[in-house]
């Protein structure tokens, strides 16, 4: 929802929400897994941009993670998930402690 799937202009006010998002870093970590190799430039147009001026043929894993803007490695991607469900637990945790206290008085 908050990954440019489909939009690519995001407003500066918004840009940092990304950074929350769960989907972010499962998307970052299955791009990784999914271009763990040279891509070869077939002439299918996704990655033209990157294949362009290619001797080889093929675009290098650094150029597709440049061009898909894929941000850490698969590890660094797990571990946000890990922090990020972590927190939001403790986060809900906190919320029904408090209503709980409140309910008291």
């Amino acid at each position: 929802m908050l990954e440019v799937f489909f939009v690519q202009n995001i407003p500066s006010f918004a840009s940092w929400l990304k950074y929350i998002s769960p989907f972010k870093y499962a998307f970052d970590a299955s791009k990784r897994l999914t271009f763990d190799r040279d891509v070869p430039c077939d002439g299918s147009g996704v990655l033209e941009t990157v294949c362009l001026g290619q001797d080889t043929g093929f675009a290098t894993v650094g150029e597709v993670m440049d061009y898909l803007d894929v941000q850490g490695s698969v590890a660094f991607n797990v571990f946000m998930l890990v922090v990020l469900s972590i927190v939001c637990r403790l986060g809900a945790f906190y919320a029904l402690k408090t209503r709980k206290a409140v309910e008291r008085m």
